[in-house]
């Protein structure tokens, strides 16, 4: 029941389609139980006979002609019935494709738009093989089915109708007999494919696995070679592929019985109907032209009757498709009818107000009644060990996450009621591990606005010391950037992050540690250089470097999820506490690294 309420979800947008689709099926069809008719009538005339079942227009044409005229007629009329049969079913086929990729289409532009919406706490949870999985094979299975299985399907069970009441037009005696075992051969597939579907939600899940797998190697192939562990991720590969292969061979074995039982079948019922006919044919119950009729016509039945077994496992697996599908789309989007429509001005004036923050998951908070202000233009550094809350902090300020308790301001309006893309676009934000597409560097820098015009991609590449890396690739801001950045160094996939935020002025730029891969002079050059570039922008800059955080107005330090220490470097070194200590240890070990350089050159 829940698959055909979400087939007809993706099919009532094409009712059009669909009645002429039925409208051909049926006029198709009763033109083919017409030529079991027609060959029967053959007989007929042989036998100077008049018990044809064929229509009353048709047999009009056979009236006052001798036989060879009445064998030319038939000849004549079987070459007509075939064409317009041919030439019906030619359009039948181009409707049924134009309506299959009209819905596939759909299905696969929704389920597409639907993970774009998806939450970002469920999408960094979820595994992307398995949403790979379902966004192509699922998508395309469930596309397949609607566009292919189901008209053919329907096309079965009309042939079916229309052939059995020719066949109970003749004689309903010869019919009750005859189609005895199609009763029993259709629900023999129906409750045999109903059967093995928990087989195929099995290999499903196999498949959505083996693709995470094989996703998640290729991602972290550098981590692969680096610790030479190819031979544990192929046998990982195996493991699954042995039970994928399992499942398959079990349901193949499954298949082979199910074929072999309905030949049986098939062939007892086709034994039954020639018998029937011999023995009605002798009584005097039918003539031979019925007979052979009624023969010809239970033969087009039987085949119908078998493909809707096949047509129902396909059914079976696109139900779990759909149901996979059905499952991601029924996740709530994180944009909700009650959620802010507001779109203010932003300058960058930002408040929490007892903020606290836990993860769906987690038993403790990672956040813990956070309090502060921070000024238009002001620069705040966050720094504190890993896992104190610094990333969940941020997080919080764009919506990315949503707080568990307590209120966030931006210019005084809580940010509940401010429309969530329209925050997004006035928050610039770079990652420590950004993420690159495979582009070029240009496009890579301008993915935010396509329209931007070279000397603007260099200026901002200029800021974020990039310039001159991309000058001396071969091909310069044309040349090509591999999946994930892998063509570039880790401080020039930052540097290109940090320049594509820059292509936009921003009230509010957030740096999540992303400046931790770049050296300190490096380091240097582009905090002076955004600040000229961003001084009336509220900056805020994770970091684990006092010499990324000291030019700050102020820092926040952060220790088990909450704001421990607030001051200006200044401050903060001269009162105990993780700052001073964070302080103390990178200047002891920047001293020891003096020293030792000058003990080296002394060797020199």
């Amino acid at each position: 029941m829940k698959t055909a309420k979400f087939i007809f979800k993706w099919i009532k947008g094409n009712r059009v389609t669909i009645i002429l689709v039925l409208a051909l099926m049926l006029t198709l069809n009763y033109i083919r139980s017409l030529v079991p008719l027609l060959n029967a009538k053959v007989f007929g005339i042989l036998e100077n006979s008049d018990t044809s079942s064929l229509p009353n227009f048709i047999n009009n044409l056979f009236n006052n002609k001798s036989i060879p005229d009445q064998l030319i007629t038939v000849a004549i009329l079987i070459i007509v019935v075939v064409l317009i049969r041919d030439i019906l079913n030619f359009i039948l086929d181009a409707e049924i494709a134009n309506a299959s990729e009209s819905i596939g289409t759909r299905i696969q532009v929704a389920f597409y738009k639907h993970v774009q919406d998806l939450p970002y706490s469920y999408l960094n949870r979820a595994e992307t093989g398995d949403l790979i999985q379902r966004s192509i094979n699922d998508v395309n299975r469930f596309k397949r089915f609607v566009g292919h299985v189901i008209p053919h399907m329907f096309n079965s069970i009309v042939i079916i109708v229309i052939f059995s009441a020719q066949m109970f037009a003749i004689n309903v005696e010869y019919s009750l007999y005859a189609l005895l075992f199609v009763p029993v051969l259709f629900f023999s597939s129906y409750f045999y494919f109903k059967k093995i579907r928990g087989k195929f939600t099995e290999i499903e899940e196999y498949e959505g696995k083996f693709t995470t797998v094989v996703q998640e190697n290729l991602t972290g192939i550098r981590v692969v070679k680096a610790f030479a562990r190819e031979k544990y991720e192929i046998d990982k590969f195996n493991d699954i592929m042995s039970k994928f292969t399992r499942s398959w061979r079990d349901i193949n074995k499954d298949f082979s019985f199910y074929w072999g039982f309905t030949d049986l079948l098939s062939f007892a019922e086709i034994l039954l109907a020639f018998v029937l006919a011999v023995i009605f044919t002798v009584n005097g119950k039918i003539t031979l032209d019925q007979a052979t009729a009624m023969f010809l016509l239970l033969q087009n039945i039987l085949w119908p009757v078998r493909s809707l077994g096949r047509q129902i496992s396909e059914m079976t697996k696109a139900s779990i498709a759909g149901s996979r599908i059905e499952e991601v789309l029924n996740i709530p989007t994180e944009y909700k009818e009650n959620d802010g429509h507001l779109k203010p001005k932003i300058t960058g004036n930002i408040e929490f107000k007892d903020v606290s923050f836990k993860f769906d998951d987690a038993s403790i908070e990672t956040l813990k009644d956070i309090n502060f202000k921070i000024n238009e233009g002001e620069t705040i550094a966050l720094i504190g060990r890993t896992g104190s809350g610094k990333t969940a902090l941020v997080s919080l300020i764009n919506k990315m996450l949503d707080t568990t308790s307590g209120s966030i301001l931006i210019d005084g309006i809580d940010i509940k009621d401010i429309d969530k893309k329209y925050l997004r676009s006035n928050v610039g934000l770079v990652l420590q591990e950004p993420f690159l597409y495979s582009r070029t560097v240009a496009e890579n820098i301008s993915i935010i606005d396509r329209n931007l015009s070279m000397d603007l991609i260099k200026k901002v590449a200029s800021i974020a010391s990039i310039h001159k890396d991309i000058e001396g690739f071969e091909k310069g801001y044309e040349t090509m950037v591999g999946e994930r950045g892998v063509t570039l160094s880790g401080g020039q996939k930052q540097r290109i992050a940090i320049a594509r935020v820059l292509t936009k002025e921003k009230p509010i730029l957030i740096f999540d540690d992303s400046l931790s891969a770049v050296d300190s002079e490096t380091d240097v050059k582009i905090r002076n250089a955004l600040k000229e570039r961003q001084s009336k922008s509220t900056t805020i800059i994770i970091t684990h470097r006092i010499v990324t955080a000291k030019d700050a107005d102020r820092i926040f330090v952060m220790e088990d999820g909450t704001i421990k220490d607030i001051g200006t470097h200044e401050e903060l070194i001269n009162r105990p506490g993780l700052y001073q200590k964070i302080f103390n240890i990178q200047n002891y070990f920047k001293e020891e690294g003096l020293n030792t350089l000058k003990e080296g050159e002394a060797h020199v």
